[in-house]
């Protein structure tokens, strides 16, 4: 689905801010989620969501081909950016699953601590590999949506994606003999 929103922009003029508040509304929401998914916070994906399309109106990309992959890919960066400038993680929430499950009360911690793992382990891993996981696993995007949003090869987010699950186990592995 490419758009030719913003395309070869060099400067935001007030048709361009238009197009931004158009992008904001259509995607807006799958931003949030990617965010949040990644936080477990609503405030912060918030932030990342305002910060993202203000980015945006400040230095539009040039040659777009997918916004959902565009746009998802940046907010899955810019939510392990705050993640490792916080370095907090208090509000706790499954990474995997949009709604919450009736749970134990043991069932619940046990979740809130593999939470906790996931996104102190993602902070841990290089930036692109985080992001290729991120969006593969969490956001279900295809390869070829997330080499297009990165710039790199469908190959390249393959490998990106083994070298972090890899990556994620030898954490896990490591933290149970704790």
């Amino acid at each position: 689905m490419s758009s030719p929103i913003l395309e070869n922009a060099a400067s935001v003029s007030g048709a361009e801010r238009e197009d931004v508040a158009g992008l904001a509304r259509q995607y807006g929401p799958a931003v949030f989620r990617a965010a949040w998914r990644i936080l477990g916070s609503r405030a912060a994906a918030e932030d990342v969501q305002q910060q993202l399309f203000l980015r945006l109106l400040e230095s539009p990309p040039r040659d777009v081909s997918s916004w959902p992959a565009y746009l998802t890919a940046s907010a899955t960066r810019l939510a392990i950016d705050h993640l490792r400038r916080q370095r907090r993680w208090r509000m706790l929430v499954p990474l995997w699953k949009d709604d919450p499950v009736d749970e134990s009360p043991d069932e619940d911690l046990e979740r809130q601590q593999a939470g906790r793992f996931m996104r102190a382990a993602l902070a841990r891993l290089k930036p692109r590999d985080a992001a290729c996981f991120v969006m593969r696993h969490l956001q279900g995007l295809s390869p070829g949506d997330i080499g297009r949003a990165l710039g790199i090869s469908d190959n390249h987010v393959s490998v990106s994606v083994h070298r972090a699950r890899q990556a994620l186990e030898a954490m896990h592995d490591k933290e149970q003999l704790r």
